[in-house]
């Protein structure tokens, strides 16, 4: 029941997630940070079963740090997607994760920020804003609406802010609390939404 959102613009990213861990009818805490930071300029979103999404975002955490210890330098947030991608789809045969995922970062290379939107079974894409879990069913369409080609930083937390407003009023499972994270050239940044 977990919900994530986010939204990308030229050069920032915004994911945003619901802070609820809920187990059948029992909501167990409120402060869960089901995004995770992967590097300087890289974070995932995640949504899916508690241990699951833990033990998935902190295994390609530590290996992209070992990647970039063994070659010296970061792979490109396509490049960690990617990476990212094979080894749900290779894990899906053996022992299979129950993970979506937003990813999103800012290469320094060209400038410019990215996301992509990853199911359970391994499908990539590229995308300027996306939803996992049941968040999707109703900011979809705010996101929609509210996204412009060349938008500002300020205006894609707006359009955030309005998706969460969205989900308190609509959505019959309780998450009071969503925390977010922009990616810009100057790193990642937490914000309460």
């Amino acid at each position: 029941m977990d919900s994530c959102f986010g939204i990308c613009g030229k050069d920032w990213v915004i994911l945003a997630s619901d802070m609820a861990v809920n187990r059948s009818i029992f909501t167990l805490k409120h402060d869960e940070d089901k995004i995770m930071q992967l590097n300087k300029f890289k974070i995932v979103a995640a949504s899916g079963e508690q241990t699951d999404r833990y033990q998935y975002c902190n295994m390609m955490m530590r290996n992209l740090q070992l990647m970039e210890f063994r070659t010296g330098f970061e792979p490109d947030v396509e490049s960690t997607a990617q990476f990212m991608r094979t080894e749900l789809a290779t894990a899906l045969r053996k022992a299979p994760f129950q993970v979506n995922l937003l990813i999103g970062g800012f290469d320094e290379l060209d400038g410019t920020a990215k996301m992509y939107w990853m199911d359970y079974l391994g499908t990539l894409q590229q995308v300027t804003k996306g939803a996992h879990g049941y968040a999707g069913y109703f900011v979809n369409s705010v996101l929609d609406n509210n996204y412009k080609k060349d938008m500002t930083l300020e205006e894609g937390i707006a359009a955030l802010q309005k998706c969460v407003l969205e989900l308190k009023t609509r959505f019959i499972i309780n998450q009071p609390t969503f925390i977010a994270k922009i990616v810009t050239k100057d790193g990642v940044q937490v914000m309460q939404l």
